[in-house]
């Protein structure tokens, strides 16, 4: 759907992730995790494509959503302005009822996207461990910043991503990273639970998304299955097609 909403604050986040907050109440009720948002500046075009906004979490009317700090839509986000929105986008993630164990994993600063759904987890009565890849681009994501319910361990770049115990404690994996580290993420898997099946990993494809509805194929990848589109399909992709 479209809508226009009204910004409520805009703030740094984090090193290079600015928080736009907006007040949406149908859209605060009906978003989920692994969803985002494409937005404009109404009866501006500058700049002239939408830019994606990844939800962080919702408070009843309103919705916080993360987006790069450096992008041009960031400057014309002032308290007070409009927002024209395409939402929601995406394929939802819904957690297995069985899956009580939810693992999460992000190299560098690629943390938004599992923000959301760490709260989402949280809320329905799991438990959440978050594992923070430091490397010499990025900083450790500030613990301060993450609901106090996550137990949160952090790596440097020299190190495993993950061990055999967190991989095995795990019902469900998201990762947010390189395609180098969706590799070794798989690797590790497959050492420590002998295969990676389908549904239990799955991982963030960053892609660019002017479209948002699948007809400008900007945002095609190829995967296991042939091409798919980040906007459709994903952008959480089963990590044994990627």
């Amino acid at each position: 759907m479209q809508i226009q909403t009204r910004i409520i604050a805009n703030e740094r986040l984090w090193a290079n992730i600015q928080t736009i907050t907006v007040t949406a109440p149908d859209l605060a009720r009906t978003i989920r995790p692994g969803q985002f948002v494409l937005a404009r500046a109404p009866n501006n075009f500058d700049p002239y494509l939408r830019r994606v906004l990844i939800p962080l979490q919702t408070r009843d009317d309103q919705i916080q959503f993360a987006m790069d700090a450096a992008d041009p839509l960031v400057a014309r986000a002032y308290p007070d302005a409009i927002l024209d929105l395409l939402a929601p986008l995406g394929r939802a993630i819904h957690f297995d009822s069985n899956a009580r164990h939810i693992l999460l994993a992000t190299d560098g600063a690629r943390i938004a996207p599992l923000i959301f759904l760490a709260h989402a987890a949280i809320q329905s009565g799991r438990a959440v461990v978050l594992v923070a890849r430091q490397t010499n681009a990025s900083p450790i994501f500030p613990a301060a910043l993450l609901p106090e319910e996550i137990e949160y361990h952090t790596t440097n770049e020299n190190e495993a991503w993950m061990d055999a115990d967190a991989l095995a404690w795990a019902d469900a994996i998201y990762a947010c990273g390189t395609r180098a580290a969706y590799r070794e993420l798989f690797d590790a898997i497959s050492h420590a639970r002998y295969r990676v099946p389908r549904e239990f990993a799955r991982v963030w494809m960053e892609a660019a998304m002017p479209c948002g509805v699948g007809e400008c194929f900007a945002c095609a990848i190829e995967s296991a299955r042939g091409f798919a589109l980040t906007c459709q399909h994903g952008p959480f992709f089963d990590l044994v097609d990627i």
